[in-house]
């Protein structure tokens, strides 16, 4: 069927095999431009197909041409290199003519990609490999670009240097060295040299450079490059072997972390200005003071007293917590060496890391193994439903529909009865809505959005409300959630459609309690739940429908963590009260006064 579709929308000669073994065999004795792959298929999958393919050096297009929806398949398959992901499943002229494009597409980029490629190859290599900046300057010495390395080095961020003059980065003397410099580039001069320069924070840094000029077609000077690494470790550690005391102070100055200079009983000697920014203390304010009365949060104080014990023989290296003069915490790596001289004690240092960047990304790492947990639920509904099976079937049938319609249309009862066909398959296609939806859990990230305006949307989703009347109150009150709030509101409405028997309104409206919780009430006037099935109604598979309805619903109140019971009375009615916090997990407001 595709290769008949192919060949009627496009200059196409297709050819066709039933496995991937079958398709290896062909393109051993044929050149192909374009290879279309399904995914689910006899022995190895489309992406067993695809990784076979590359370790066979096979340069042709790949385009995978499924109905397996699954994100991760399409990310696994694109990661491989596959040049497009597409979706088998819908009407076929419209999916039949995008898979054609689409092959054209891909022949016209893959020979546009190939030139391109080879022509970036070398640059990206460079910019990716090397360990030091890379710094580029035109013939009036503005710079025109640097590596992310190169702004690191000068304590910019990247993308920040450019425009900048040279100078900028200099002092007086550092400008007049410069200047000489650059007359010997545009003598066409290359030379290495190391070179003083002055951070974005005001520090000193010394480099190396390896200095080559830039000419244009012509052979004119047209700027220069330079290849930046940081000396700074090295000279400083040649200072402390070669210069004095002084100068050893001046390396704990500008030490990039905060450095504390401690007596031989930890009390505050100095400190440097990071030390300052970090814990806002000036040396005024804690010299002479014991440095664990200082920064040391209550509950530490135990850990401290080994760390300083550690510190006292050797070096010590530990992930903490400590305190600011504000009173805040900040996450920290202390690290603390003790100075001796012929075996004489003279004191301590110790280095005080920032790590709140890595602490967030560990928290964000743990968040992620969490929705991973949520992931490995949804796959199990998902492989209850089969629906990759069910739709693949599906495809088959209103491929051959297509097919049938061209052939037959000059037949109108014929007509008729394929319409009753593609009405029965899109009937099956929304019973798989649930298990789209229940996919969508947690995706989305949570905003703000009006209960009465998401109620009232889900009210118009339906084109008979049975003469039921609807009452909204809860306007003016936006909640933290997602697009699949009308979803939630739907599956409410829909079971008191079906079920309310004597029904003749539904009713929302909101109350507070206290300070803390917000109660959102959703209410009909029908038959109601009786006593025995009240604590099953939530549960996976039960109910007189498909048994999800309600189960969505709750897994829907869990993402944005509020809690829903049933508190309606047999005979009078459903009713379902949804408890919202007023802060979520996150610490965000769970809902607030439009």
């Amino acid at each position: 069927m595709a290769k008949q579709l192919l060949e009627m929308e496009g200059p196409f000669q297709v050819e066709g095999a039933t496995s991937v073994n079958e398709a290896l065999a062909k393109l051993s004795e044929s050149e192909f431009d374009v290879i279309v792959s399904d995914y689910v298929m006899p022995g190895k999958n489309g992406l067993d197909f695809l990784k076979e393919l590359k370790e066979r050096g096979e340069n042709a297009s790949f385009i995978i041409f499924t109905g397996q929806g699954r994100e991760e398949v399409a990310k696994e398959a694109l990661n491989l290199g596959a040049d497009q992901y597409l979706n088998k499943s819908g009407d076929p002229e419209t999916v039949y003519c995008e898979l054609a494009h689409s092959i054209t597409k891909a022949v016209k980029m893959k020979k546009a990609d190939e030139t391109l490629r080879q022509s970036e190859k070398k640059y990206r290599q460079l910019v990716e490999t090397l360990q030091e900046g890379i710094w580029c300057i035109d013939k009036d010495g503005h710079t025109t670009f640097t590596n992310p390395r190169m702004a690191e080095i000068l304590g910019y961020v990247e993308g920040e240097m450019i425009g900048k003059h040279l100078f900028s980065f200099m002092d007086e003397r550092g400008i007049s060295l410069a200047k000489d410099n650059m007359k010997r580039r545009k003598q066409g001069i290359r030379e290495q040299h190391d070179f003083e320069f002055i951070r974005k924070d005001g520090t000193r840094i010394y480099t190396t450079l390896e200095i080559s000029p830039l000419v244009d077609e012509n052979g004119h000077y047209n700027g220069a490059i330079a290849g930046v690494m940081d000396i700074t470790g090295r000279r400083n550690a040649e200072k402390m072997t070669l210069e004095s005391q002084r100068k050893f102070e001046r390396l704990f100055k500008n030490n990039p972390e905060a450095a504390v200079y401690l007596s031989p009983d930890f009390h505050v000697w100095d400190i440097n200005p990071r030390f300052t920014e970090l814990f806002a203390y000036t040396i005024d304010e804690i010299k002479g003071k014991n440095i664990n009365d200082i920064i040391v949060p209550e509950g530490k104080a135990d850990e401290a007293a080994k760390l300083d014990e550690k510190a006292e023989v050797g070096y010590v290296y530990h992930d903490t917590v400590r305190k600011r003069k504000d009173g805040s915490l900040v996450p920290v790596s202390v690290s603390a060496a003790p100075i001796a001289v012929e075996g004489k004690l003279l004191g301590h240092v110790a280095l005080y890391k920032d790590i709140s960047e890595l602490k967030s990304t560990e928290a964000a790492l743990k968040q992620t193994m969490q929705k991973l947990v949520t992931m490995n639920e949804k796959l199990r509904v998902v492989g209850r439903l089969t629906r990759h099976d069910v739709r693949n079937k599906l495809s088959v049938v209103t491929g051959n529909v297509f097919l049938s319609r061209k052939k037959l249309a000059d037949r109108p009862e014929m007509l008729g009865y394929l319409n009753e066909i593609e009405l029965a398959c899109q009937q099956v296609v929304d019973i798989f809505d649930f298990a789209r939806n229940y996919e969508m859990l947690g995706d989305e990230e949570l905003k703000y959005i009006s209960l009465a305006e998401t109620f009232d949307k889900a009210v118009t989703l339906f084109a008979n409300m049975k003469g039921a009347k609807t009452v909204n109150h809860c306007q003016g009150i936006a909640v933290l959630a997602d697009s699949l709030l009308v979803r939630l509101f739907y599956n409410l409405i829909d079971n008191s459609l079906k079920y309310g028997e004597k029904l003749t309104q539904i009713k929302i409206h909101c109350e507070s309690i206290g300070q803390d919780q917000l109660k959102l009430i959703y209410e009909d006037d029908g038959a109601g739940i009786s006593l025995t099935d009240k604590p099953n109604i939530f549960m996976e598979g039960y109910g007189k429908g498909t048994g999800y309805g309600l189960y969505l619903i709750k897994k829907i109140m869990e993402v944005y963590g509020w809690a829903i019971h049933e508190t309606g009375e047999l005979g009078r009615g459903a009713q379902f009260t949804i408890i919202i916090p007023k802060r979520n997990r996150d610490g965000k407001e769970g809902y607030k006064t439009l």
